[in-house]
């Protein structure tokens, strides 16, 4: 059974990854984003943070699958609409 995350983890984690992306490491970035998400599921600002690392690092249709998942969390904000007309441009599915 996999334990959740306490909050200061979870907060290091997150930062951590704000840091590689914010210094063009965006493959680094989705690996600790994605750690995090499978350490504390379901959190809305996470997946969102995850699909920007992952359009970013050329692995569109992995961010459109934390999309989906953000979608289904109620996050499809104006974020989650950029996100995947950027993840759905770099997949030439321009319609």
């Amino acid at each position: 059974m996999m334990r959740m995350m306490n909050p200061e983890g979870q907060t290091l984690l997150a930062l951590l990854g704000y840091v590689y992306l914010q210094n063009a490491l965006p493959d680094k970035a989705a690996v600790v984003l994605a750690a995090l998400d499978k350490l504390a599921p379901g959190q809305r600002k996470t997946l969102c943070a995850l699909a920007l690392a992952q359009v970013r690092s050329g692995k569109a249709q992995r961010a459109l699958d934390s999309l989906d998942r953000l979608a289904m969390a109620g996050g499809a904000d104006a974020a989650f609409h950029l996100l995947r007309a950027q993840a759905l441009h770099a997949l030439e599915r321009n319609e």
